[in-house]
């Protein structure tokens, strides 16, 4: 017997859509290819591919291949990840706060893992990666809890209730963290740079100890798609539709806290990617948070690595923190998205 046109159309156009959207997938998937070839050839010195190819298969132990190796392939490895975790993060924290305005950063979370990093080096000792991307997962999460803590206690998560304290909390978090570093020399100068964001002298350890998490908070996140997409309307609904919406905001936060504090430990705090790419990721696929996730992981990864070759270059032949070119980015969009829902 034949099934009901009822069951067969959302199969139908959900196949349909799906495969529209493969040549969009494809497109980002090449575009980050050629972006991290970009990275690990483009710089104060270039090198061609047939150079990077010999470093990566044939290492000769040259001056190329000891850069190529050392220096750039694990930052065109690192920037992706980053920009990758942190564009999934802000896609959950968009529609957890029902907020279009919001991001790790606006939350406070970026500043919650900075924080939790520098009390972990400054006044623990703690030195290894592995314990200060804990430190990081850590620190955001408590933040993020803080954050929504603070919001319901205050009479409800509203979508400006939220981001107004997690600007707050920011603006704490940043302000700790000065204090600490001020009255520590020498954790100054070796956080300094770090905290404004960075992918120069990262070790492809980094990968392995934070792509874990990264992978971890991705499958969660990928997971948690169909309750976010319930999620977008309001709490009530996604209730009457069998969303236990406790449990997902809880793994929300844990995804969350993953990411970002993954990204702070392998890069520092990398300003307003989890702002602009989850724009970009649903205006590429639409609504749907299983599209939008991977959508949001590839444009993340493609923004932040075009991002730290543009830094190369913004003071050549001196290096920008690439956390200052996503934030000018970022601030214009910010200034773009409020000016749009003030008219």
């Amino acid at each position: 017997m034949d099934a009901p046109l009822s069951d067969i159309a959302p199969t139908a156009v959900t196949r349909a859509g799906t495969a529209s959207l493969v040549p969009i997938y494809a497109l980002l998937v090449a575009t980050l290819i050629a972006a991290m070839l970009v990275s690990a050839t483009v710089g104060y010195r270039i090198y061609d591919l047939g150079q990077l190819w010999d470093a990566l298969f044939h290492f000769d132990g040259t001056e190329a291949a000891t850069v190529l190796t050392n220096l750039r392939l694990p930052r065109a490895v690192i920037a992706p990840l980053v920009g990758a975790a942190l564009g999934i993060a802000g896609v959950q924290v968009q529609t957890l706060s029902r907020n279009r305005i919001a991001s790790p950063d606006t939350l406070g979370l970026n500043a919650g893992a900075s924080l939790a990093v520098v009390v972990a080096s400054s006044v623990f000792g703690i030195g290894s990666l592995a314990g200060l991307s804990l430190t990081a997962a850590l620190g955001a999460l408590v933040t993020s809890l803080v954050v929504f803590a603070i919001a319901a206690g205050a009479g409800g998560l509203s979508p400006l209730r939220i981001v107004l304290i997690g600007v707050t909390i920011a603006g704490l978090g940043q302000s700790f963290v000065q204090i600490i570093l001020t009255t520590n020399e020498a954790q100054l100068q070796n956080l300094l740079f770090w905290l404004a964001g960075s992918f120069v002298d990262r070790p492809m350890t980094l990968v392995i100890n934070c792509g874990p998490f990264v992978l971890v908070g991705a499958v969660i996140a990928f997971l948690l798609a169909r309750p976010l997409d319930a999620l977008q309307a309001d709490d009530s609904t996604a209730t009457s539709l069998g969303v236990p919406v406790g449990l997902v905001r809880i793994g929300c936060f844990f995804s969350v806290a993953l990411l970002t504090g993954a990204a702070v430990a392998m890069a520092g705090p990398v300003s307003f990617v989890g702002l602009v790419v989850p724009h970009a990721a649903r205006r590429l696929v639409g609504l749907r948070h299983d599209r939008q996730i991977i959508a949001a992981a590839l444009v993340g990864a493609v923004y932040t690595t075009l991002a730290d070759v543009a830094a190369r270059f913004v003071i050549f032949p001196l290096e920008a923190p690439v956390g200052a070119v996503t934030a000018v980015v970022g601030g214009i969009v910010l200034v773009l998205l409020l000016r749009r829902r003030i008219a």
